[in-house]
């Protein structure tokens, strides 16, 4: 088979193209079978993982994050109870607690601020801005104001919001590159 220049350049050229595609697909999660794919058909939301873990222990949660290990989903809830965090992991298919354990931190836990809204209430605040699904929530406390930093997924774009904890406003949204 004999190939011209142009010929070999038009081949080249629509490789990487491909290639390229095929990377940023993966990249953005679109792959079925990722962790994206298991977050877009996971049955629980975040703010139902928060209560299924308070229920669990009785606290002040302060953050969920979304994991997907193994072909199991579930969402790992950090909560503050009696000046003690603890982690619950709850089902994403149905709720169901996993587990729960003392997180022993190898860094003290530093004095939660006193806030006005909850990591739920930042999670439906978030989600009302991006019109997504919150995937990681977490109260950032330990520099400057009070807020929380929220994931959500939109198909497949994901976005960062920050909600100020005290006002519920959302201080920041953009896209996640």
């Amino acid at each position: 088979m004999k190939f011209s220049k142009k010929g070999l350049i038009i081949a080249v050229a629509t490789a990487l193209t491909i290639g390229t595609a095929s990377v940023g697909a993966y990249a953005a999660g679109a792959i079925p079978g990722t962790k994206a794919a298991a977050f877009s058909s996971s049955k629980i939301s975040a703010a139902q993982a928060v209560d299924y873990a308070v229920a669990k222990i009785p606290g002040r949660a302060i953050e969920v994050d979304f994991r997907h290990k193994n072909g199991q989903s579930y969402y790992k809830v950090e909560i503050v109870a009696d000046d003690q965090k603890q982690e619950v992991f709850v089902d994403a298919a149905n709720g169901h607690i996993i587990e729960s354990r003392p997180d022993y931190d190898k860094k003290p836990l530093q004095p939660l601020p006193n806030t006005n809204i909850s990591l739920k209430q930042a999670i439906a605040a978030a989600e009302a801005k991006t019109g997504g699904r919150a995937k990681d929530a977490d109260l950032s406390y330990k520099k400057g104001p009070s807020v929380y930093k929220v994931e959500t997924v939109n198909n497949i774009q994901k976005y960062e919001v920050r909600v100020d904890a005290n006002s519920g406003q959302v201080l920041s949204s953009h896209i996640d590159l």
